[in-house]
């Protein structure tokens, strides 16, 4: 189990590596190349911005985005082998649609994993049951790795999905590993959510799946480290 969670997160950091900043730029492959064109951009060079500190922000930023998008990849897939190998459910089966009615539109939304309790056997049941604290049929999970989005629309759409499942009589559970979340839309979703934040979304997942992903991460810190410094050797 370790060695597939292992080679699926290394697999997601290694196509952060396939990212190239300058892609657009016919002949620059490099933060030189660009700081020559920097020097004689007609609209840049009066402000001297032919500099390395301007040039990481410039595109560091969209590398961050690439790097952000890929970690809640990451969680999500780690959390649908884990809670698949534990209680025996397939991927198709976890990752449950449900049409939501936003604006006058219907929208397509999907769980990162839901688990009926008519769809285990008893002992199974013995586990997902304390996990459950209202009284719903089952629960499903929305996983991020951190909520940075404040775009009112994709909030709205958070609580149509937390709506409808409470309608399904499933308790919609909330996971955002990191602690350095927007306040705001955190707040206002955990008005919907069963939200776990930060260690405390770890702590769930190990009380639902018996196995300690913080642990297991941070055993494996060193391997992910010489990925991401490959990554940041772009600039």
């Amino acid at each position: 189990m370790e060695q597939k969670l292992l080679e699926l997160a290394e697999n997601h950091l290694l196509k952060i590596l396939e990212f190239n900043p300058y892609a657009n730029f016919e002949g620059v492959n490099s933060t030189s190349d660009f700081m020559q064109i920097m020097e004689y951009d007609p609209a840049f060079a009066p402000f001297s911005l032919n500099r390395e500190k301007y040039i990481t922000a410039r595109f560091g930023g969209n590398l961050v985005t690439s790097l952000h998008r890929k970690l809640g990849d990451l969680y999500e897939d780690l959390i649908l082998v884990l809670v698949s190998e534990k209680f025996g459910l397939t991927k198709e089966y976890l990752k449950y649609s449900l049409d939501l009615q936003i604006d006058n539109e219907i929208q397509k939304r999907t769980t990162d994993g839901r688990i009926m309790l008519v769809d285990i056997d008893i002992e199974l049941q013995k586990i997902v049951k304390p996990c459950i604290k209202g009284n719903y049929k089952g629960l499903a999970m929305e996983v991020r790795s951190c909520y940075q989005i404040g775009d009112s629309k994709r909030i709205q759409a958070d609580e149509h999905m937390a709506i409808s499942l409470k309608l399904q009589e499933i308790e919609p559970k909330m996971l955002i590993f990191c602690d350095t979340s927007l306040k705001s839309p955190v707040k206002r979703l955990a008005k919907h959510w069963d939200l776990y934040e930060g260690k405390e979304a770890f702590d769930f997942i190990e009380k639902l799946t018996e196995f300690d992903l913080f642990g297991f991460l941070m055993n494996n810190k060193e391997k992910f480290e010489k990925i991401i410094e490959q990554i940041f050797s772009k600039f």
